[in-house]
């Protein structure tokens, strides 16, 4: 993010969290949130089962519109299901490119159902 490589940097855990255990880096951003280079973004949503996450999310200044769409695409999936086509929006809106995400998509999606389908029949007549 400090490059202007990545626009949005995404990080989640269980709510309530176990204050023993550092999940997010809030302290290593913070430094770049009170500077103004990154904004930062706070929320707490539940799945359909009442189970809680909670987000915290960074965008570089000026870019802080993925912020808003990320959380959008998130509650949207909670209703409509997790699928490809929301696979390829959250990695464009953290800054990936076409070529990456079409091969994150190949390997998650298309190789897996590759992997389990049956291998061909060979029939001699």
């Amino acid at each position: 993010m400090l490059k202007d490589e990545k626009p949005l940097a995404v990080f989640c855990e269980r709510f309530p969290s176990n204050p023993d255990f550092e999940l997010i880096p809030e302290r290593f951003f913070a430094p770049y949130v009170e500077a103004g280079l990154f904004v930062a973004f706070e929320c707490v949503i539940a799945d359909a089962r009442g189970a809680k996450t909670r987000f915290v999310l960074y965008a570089n200044e000026g870019e802080d519109w993925r912020i808003h769409a990320y959380m959008l695409l998130k509650k949207t999936a909670i209703f409509s299901g997790w699928g490809e086509g929301f696979e390829r929006m959250e990695g464009s809106l953290l800054g990936y490119e076409d070529w990456q995400n079409d091969a994150y998509i190949e390997m998650v999606f298309n190789g897996r159902a590759r992997a389990h389908s049956p291998a061909p029949s060979s029939s001699t007549s």
